[in-house]
């Protein structure tokens, strides 16, 4: 009697919530009936701390560490680097216990949309893909024990793609993070507004990234007023009085961005410093406006799992008893916040879960002021059981080939259509998942794998899993020995003046992450950046073309396409067109020349000498 008298209670709790959401989607969330605007909300600062926090930049790094800052970038190298560096470690550390979460920065290329290329010269969205989850194991190994709070995103998509096949991969990456990392915090950055599809993808997207005067005139999308402001982000810099200042928090605020950050600093890298300390601290106290009053929201009852199957589970609960105020739920999956809703409908989808596992799920309300409940009581969740057919293990797995700190593998994709994924193993622990779609069923699948040591033994094993769960058999292990390096780490650096352009080529012998020419064209080493005994007026870095303006390491993009010809086997050929050169030096016709090559990140810095360019 006692146990039917409990599944009666139980059924009635479950007829309660999902009546309760149903007249919430009739009525429209809070956001939607109020029009999607929280005025004199609460903000917290979100900050791209590109400054090296040792020596001078150690001060800034401190500097973050005060309430009302949420958020910081850190970005050792356009990504972790190689290896830990105690500063980077020490700040990290400091930020967690100030409340400060560090996100570790992982370019993702556009996917190679763009013609944006991976470390490995490789414009695919699978070698993307592989290269994003390469640099986030990266990240977590190097700075996970000192507190590391999460990954953002950069160079992200805007557009949904063909079927949907652009949002679906970041929306993987970001569950893989969550999957391999519980309770990491993401955050996405296409920087300009994005479709809808977006929404769920990440904990907070980065919308508008531009100058204070473009902000004047931006408007964001409609969509956005059905969500919470928690997840939109605004960086606006050039904005260069204190005055400016103040109207570009007040503008964000009715805007709907619950993290901003605003800035005098300009291009080429407005994210090199912090503010005045009269201007941080006026803009400390503008975000903060409106900010938590002490009236947490109401401790919300239990959740109630309202549709499972072997990897999700679909939770519902009561909206609090004074929803008018929320504006979102925290979700905690086994005590971790693991998730967040888009908005203040009581409902969330948790993804990534392994079959027939029980969890315990609690709910946390968050106001516009920044005021959070605690944790409600914990619901038990149970998945399903996957299915009994698991995929056959990946056939042919192979090295198709190795250098130096890199192994390209290879292996035929799967021919069955429940197929989701293929995981990768590196030394026994998860490397990568590459998503099925990214592959033709049939077809050889290529994962680049990158950020080796030059001449080590490597275990590779792989794996492909389903849609319910089941992974294969392994495939493997394979053993794979990386090169060793010979000879001088550039060689065969030089140029030829053309009559239409320059061309330059150079043989680079290590992994390096940037491969850089610095060009001085006026021979002047008082003019340009100072480099190896040249001032630089042009550089190139990778596929990308630069001048140098202003003082310092300060760069602006020339227009136009890329210099980069090839770089098949790191053999990096540049063309440089003759107006360009000319250009800097006022229309003058461009002479012999001097340049130095140079490479850095993932191997020790390397110059070449001052070599002259007729």
């Amino acid at each position: 009697m006692l146990h039917r008298h409990g599944r009666g209670r139980l059924h009635l709790r479950a007829a309660a919530v999902l009546t309760a959401l149903l007249a919430t989607l009739a009525a429209g969330t809070p956001a939607q009936a109020t029009g999607g605007t929280h005025h004199g909300a609460a903000q917290q600062l979100a900050v791209p701390a590109y400054f090296y926090p040792g020596g001078d930049g150690a001060a800034l790094w401190q500097q973050l560490n005060v309430p009302g800052v949420g958020i910081a970038v850190a970005n050792p190298f356009s990504g972790p680097g190689k290896t830990r560096d105690p500063n980077y470690a020490a700040a990290i550390s400091a930020a967690k216990a100030a409340g400060v979460r560090v996100l570790g920065y992982v370019a993702t290329g556009y996917l190679g949309t763009t013609g944006r290329a991976t470390r490995l010269n490789e414009t695919t969205p699978a070698a993307w893909a592989a290269q994003v989850q390469q640099d986030v194991a990266t990240w977590y190994r190097l700075y996970g024990a000192d507190g590391l709070g999460g990954i953002f995103f950069d160079e992200v998509q805007n557009v949904c793609g063909p079927q949907d096949s652009y949002v679906k991969t970041y929306r993987a990456l970001d569950r893989h993070v969550r999957r391999a990392q519980p309770g990491a915090f993401t955050v996405v950055n296409p920087g300009i507004d994005t479709e809808p599809c977006y929404a769920d993808v990440g904990d907070v997207s980065l919308t508008f990234e531009g100058t204070y005067e473009t902000y004047l005139g931006w408007q964001p999308p409609t969509w956005h007023r059905a969500l919470d402001p928690r997840r939109f982000w605004h960086l606006v810099h050039a904005t260069g009085t204190a005055e400016q200042m103040r109207d570009a928090v007040a503008l964000s605020k009715q805007r709907q961005a619950g993290y901003l950050y605003v800035t005098p600093d300009v291009l080429a890298n407005p994210w090199d410093s912090l503010p005045p300390a009269d201007y941080w601290t006026g803009q400390l106290a503008a975000a903060a406006d409106g900010g938590p009053d002490g009236t947490a929201p109401r401790v919300l009852g239990t959740p109630l799992a309202v549709h499972t199957t072997a990897t999700e589970a679909t939770v519902g609960w009561l909206p609090a008893a004074d929803e008018g105020r929320v504006t979102g739920y925290d979700v905690y999956l086994d005590g971790v916040r693991v998730t967040g809703t888009l908005n203040a409908l009581p409902l969330v989808t948790l993804h990534g879960l392994d079959p027939a596992r029980s969890h315990r799920v609690a709910v946390a309300a968050r106001d516009a002021a920044g005021n959070v409940s605690a944790p409600g009581r914990a619901a038990t969740v149970t998945t399903k059981a996957a299915d009994a057919s698991p995929p056959a293990a990946p056939a042919g797995l192979r090295a198709a080939e190795t250098k130096v700190a890199s192994v390209r593998l290879a292996w035929t994709a799967s021919a069955e259509a429940d197929v989701t994924a293929y995981d990768v193993e590196l030394d026994g622990q998860p490397l990568l998942s590459l998503p099925s779609w990214l592959v033709t069923s049939g077809d050889t699948v290529t994962v680049p794998v990158s950020g080796l040591e030059p001449g080590t033994a490597y275990t590779v094993t792989a794996y492909a899993r389903d849609g319910s769960g089941n992974r294969s058999a392994a495939a493997g292990p394979l053993a794979v020995t990386t090169t060793l390096p010979s000879g001088d780490p550039i060689t065969g650096a030089g140029g030829v003046i053309g009559t239409d352009g320059v061309t330059y080529q150079a043989k680079f012998n290590l992994p390096f992450d940037f491969h850089h020419l610095f060009i001085d064209v006026d021979g002047d080493a008082a003019t340009g950046f100072a480099t190896a005994g040249i001032g630089a007026d042009l550089l190139i870095e990778n596929s990308w073309f630069y001048r140098h303006t202003g003082t310092g390491w300060s760069w602006a993009p020339v227009d136009g396409p890329s210099p980069l010809v090839s770089s098949d086997d790191d053999h990096y050929v540049w063309r440089v067109p003759a107006a360009v050169l000319s250009d800097v030096l006022g229309g003058a016709p461009l002479g012999p020349h001097r340049a130095v090559f140079h490479g850095s990140g993932s191997s020790p810095e390397v110059y070449t000498a001052v070599i002259t360019i007729s």
